[in-house]
């Protein structure tokens, strides 16, 4: 008997292609605080399917990590919910999403056949302000030369309720340089400090620019 082995590898690279946005009303953006984030592998979706009398099939679908993700809803910013907490799915091809680390975050979500799907990878990690508002430090965007010509929202100086940083001692001097850019940080003591960002508003111009 012949066998005819075929892989099908489905790789989720853009939720806002095959698992969202049917419309501009049907994306949901709201600011969420993290209750939980789980990972929760799909059911085998391997199957054999016999063709004729000496041919096999054998089909295989492998997809990225899922996780069920849990937030309650602080502020709604786009679409609406009628619950103060909401459970999405999220997909990651690296592992447990970037979006999880961060205790407060400006998400982007979109129905389909009955769940909510996370846009993947998009996300802004959010920081009080001085004047009790939201805000995230400036964004890797910028630096895209490919979304240069589109972007027309600007980082600005923002004034942190706390201070806002990251460790930069395991990185090189380049590196520093370009994930940590003047004056938009101020490196001190291994530390890279956030002084320019955006506030939620521009926050999702940028990301609509951007995507």
């Amino acid at each position: 008997m012949k066998t005819l082995a075929i892989t099908l590898v489905t790789i989720f690279i853009s939720l806002t292609s095959s698992l969202g946005q049917t419309s501009k009303d049907s994306l949901f953006v709201f600011i969420g605080e993290k209750i939980e984030v789980k990972y929760t592998p799909e059911k085998s979706l391997s199957d054999t399917v016999i063709m004729g009398k000496d041919t096999v099939i054998t089909v295989g679908i492998s997809v990225d990590n899922r996780y069920r993700a849990k937030y309650k809803i602080l502020q709604v910013i786009n679409g609406s919910f009628r619950q103060d907490t909401i459970t999405f799915f999220a997909y990651d091809h690296y592992g447990e999403p970037a979006f999880s680390k961060f205790k407060t975050v400006l998400l982007f979500v979109s129905p389909h056949k009955g769940e909510l799907y996370h846009e993947k990878y998009q996300y802004f990690d959010l920081y009080l302000t001085a004047d009790n508002k939201w805000a995230s430090p400036y964004s890797r965007r910028y630096t895209n030369d490919y979304y240069k010509d589109k972007v027309t929202i600007r980082p600005e100086k923002i004034f942190f309720k706390e201070e806002v940083s990251s460790p930069t001692s395991h990185l090189s001097e380049d590196q520093r340089k370009t994930l940590f850019p003047k004056p938009y940080f101020d490196i001190k003591n291994g530390n890279a400090i956030a002084i320019y960002g955006n506030y939620v508003d521009d926050l999702v111009k940028l990301k609509k620019q951007t995507n």
